[in-house]
């Protein structure tokens, strides 16, 4: 006589859930670091945009001083020990490790004015400027975030 019993055995449905459990825990875990991925990535792209964003800033007082007939065109961009600026600022300032840029949620904009932007972030920008020659000058910006610096070097130069 054939047996054709085709209900399961109690060790058969354990391996089944064991199979779907370790499947399961498999998905969760690229799914857990994934989003840590991302966040990092996220993190290191502004990052990125803040060293350019510094860059810039030397750049547009290098660009005021020609326009507005400065005795030099390196006026103010002595900062060879480290300097601090936002978007809008008309001089760099002294830089301090504990001043964290601030998001203000109307322009989305970073700055250091935590009286007119309101959240805080945990990025620091220390913008160096070091004279090279008479007409360059070498700009280097550091944005420190919790676990992660970032370095963006960049020469300008007298080009007028």
């Amino acid at each position: 006589m054939i047996n054709s019993n085709k209900a399961f055995t109690l060790l058969e449905m354990l391996i089944a859930i064991a199979i779907v459990v370790v499947g399961a825990l498999g998905v969760f875990s690229a799914v857990a670091k994934y989003s840590t991925l991302t966040q990092n990535e996220k993190d290191s792209l502004t990052a990125a945009y803040l060293c350019q964003e510094g860059i810039e800033i030397v750049k547009n007082f290098r660009d005021t001083n020609w326009l507005n007939g400065a005795s030099t065109w390196k006026d103010g961009l002595a900062c060879s020990s480290g300097c601090e600026a936002d978007f809008d600022d008309t001089s760099l300032s002294a830089f301090s490790s504990t001043d964290y840029l601030y998001i203000d949620s109307a322009t989305g904009l970073y700055q250091y004015d935590h009286e007119t932007a309101d959240t805080e972030t945990f990025y620091t920008r220390k913008i160096i400027v070091t004279e090279v020659g008479d007409d360059e000058l070498d700009i280097q910006v550091d944005v420190v975030w919790p676990g992660h610096t970032m370095t963006v070097k960049e020469n300008i130069y007298n080009w007028k």
